[in-house]
């Protein structure tokens, strides 16, 4: 017994004693910790419920309600933790020059986290890119799925994460297929013959892209004719739709059945010549491809 008191004597002094000499001691410092995580998992809590119950019955889109979720659990952590330091007795001005410190080395040492923290933050407010956005930077193409205070999360179709500094969405080009809104133009070139009939063509192609349940008759098909190239002439069939912003391989991919059946029929050759442009451009940048 007489040990076990020994042990806890020196316990107890080791934690009420100050810390290199000051008030700060270590029975402190272990009750700010434990104070600051149960506020940073409440305070995750709280904000969901917010995001969940509160701001959806208003009626606010999912992106708000992550950005302004996100903007509450900063400030009340933030705040919070203040609150916990001063109660626990540290003089907050004495910390002047640490944070000076900590200032140096975040201009530094941790240039990019925090370039990319105050990138997300840029994000949350001006919002340029949403929760649920289909998106394109550097190559990559998703679904905006989180918007976090480092990263930004992408789902390609494939169904893989793609993990994105906040900072190449301020800093790089991004291109949104989701905004203004979900009506999107897609473009399939055609390579005939030159014996065809470019009105034939023109015709066929026009009924083809007519007969898919998923092409908007307003803005209506329209067809190019954009060249006579060498090895074949050369058209552009520029459809509107709303239904495939995630899947345009597939309306592609129909409209190609269904204009080879229909040429065919016709009479009307295809040229072995055929390139495959990218979706999303106006055909006059186009024609010059």
């Amino acid at each position: 017994m007489q040990p076990f008191a020994e042990g806890w004597r020196r316990l107890e002094a080791f934690l009420t004693s100050g810390i290199a000499g000051s008030e700060f001691t270590p029975l402190r410092l272990l009750t700010v910790l434990v104070l600051v995580t149960v506020l940073v998992w409440v305070t995750r809590r709280v904000t969901r419920w917010l995001i969940e119950h509160v701001l959806a019955r208003r009626g606010f889109d999912i992106g708000m309600r992550e950005g302004l979720g996100a903007i509450v659990r900063y400030v009340v952590i933030s705040l919070g933790a203040l609150v916990i330091l001063q109660a626990a007795g540290i003089d907050l001005t004495s910390l002047n020059v640490l944070v000076g410190a900590i200032g140096v080395g975040l201009g530094f040492g941790l240039q990019n986290i925090t370039s990319n923290f105050f990138s997300g933050l840029i994000l949350l407010f001006e919002r340029p890119i949403r929760i649920g956005d289909r998106v394109e930077i550097s190559g990559c193409v998703g679904e905006v799925k989180e918007i976090a205070a480092r990263a930004t999360t992408l789902v390609t179709d494939e169904n893989v994460a793609i993990i994105v500094p906040n900072s190449q969405f301020v800093s790089e080009r991004v291109t949104n297929w989701s905004r203004p809104g979900t009506l999107t133009a897609y473009i399939v070139p055609f390579f005939v013959s030159h014996e065809s009939d470019p009105e034939r063509v023109q015709q066929v192609l026009l009924a083809a892209a007519s007969q898919h349940r998923n092409v908007l008759q307003n803005p209506a098909p329209e067809v190019e004719f954009v060249e006579a190239g060498m090895g074949a002439l050369r058209f552009h069939l520029q459809v509107w739709s709303t239904e495939h912003l995630k899947t345009s391989g597939t309306l592609k991919s129909d409209l190609n059945f269904e204009v080879w059946r229909q040429l065919a029929a016709a009479g009307v050759t295809i040229s072995p010549v055929h390139r495959v442009l990218p979706a999303g451009v106006p055909l006059a940048q186009r024609s010059s491809t």
